[in-house]
């Protein structure tokens, strides 16, 4: 009440009050989802209704995801306001890439990364690898990142470190880029 009483008169002496940065997480769980530790939501949409169907574990990133915890496909054909309702549960240590779209009754397991643009319409394996429409697994996460290893260990010239791209000038992004064009290179950190 007071808090309220205190953003009217300031609202009417006009003082402005800088807004408190939205923390996706806090959302989601004020609307019933529950969700662990070290979790990266980039972005992310999920139906504020159908929210306590989603969970997540912890050390998780999502960039761009969609989670549909609901169909409302039957609405129009079985009338009633009718929609299907299923849970996303989501595993630890899971990376699931931009633009992906995880579907009702959907288990994605730990260790697992989803690629860029997946529909994931299944449940997902413990140490996967999964990508496309619909999303299939290809290898184990574990794989994946022992080649990753071995590229870094095998190429050093193609690792950069603490390399802040935004800050470089014209001539040293033109250098950059003509320098990584036609490969990949890791941009590390250290810690």
């Amino acid at each position: 009440m007071f808090g309220r009483l205190k953003r009217i008169i300031k609202r009417i002496l006009g003082i402005q009050t800088p807004e408190k940065p939205v923390n996706p997480v806090e959302i989601y769980r004020g609307w019933g989802a529950v969700i662990g530790d070290d979790v990266d939501l980039i972005e992310c949409s999920c139906n504020y209704k159908d929210a306590t169907c989603l969970q997540i574990g912890n050390h998780v990133t999502c960039v761009y995801t969609h989670f549909l915890t609901h169909d409302a496909s039957p609405k129009k054909f079985i009338g009633y306001d009718c929609n299907k309702i299923g849970r996303i549960v989501i595993g630890d240590r899971v990376f699931i890439g931009l633009k992906s779209i995880i579907l009702p009754n959907v288990h994605i397991g730990n260790d697992v990364i989803i690629g860029a643009g997946s529909v994931v319409t299944k449940n997902i394996p413990d140490n996967s690898v999964a990508v496309g429409n619909p999303a299939r697994v290809i290898c184990s996460c574990e794989d994946y990142i022992n080649k990753h290893k071995k590229e870094i260990e095998n190429h050093p010239e193609n690792v950069y470190w603490n390399t802040a791209r935004a800050d470089m000038s014209d001539k040293e992004r033109e250098e950059f880029n003509k320098a990584i064009d036609g490969k990949i290179v890791y941009m590390m950190e250290r810690e």
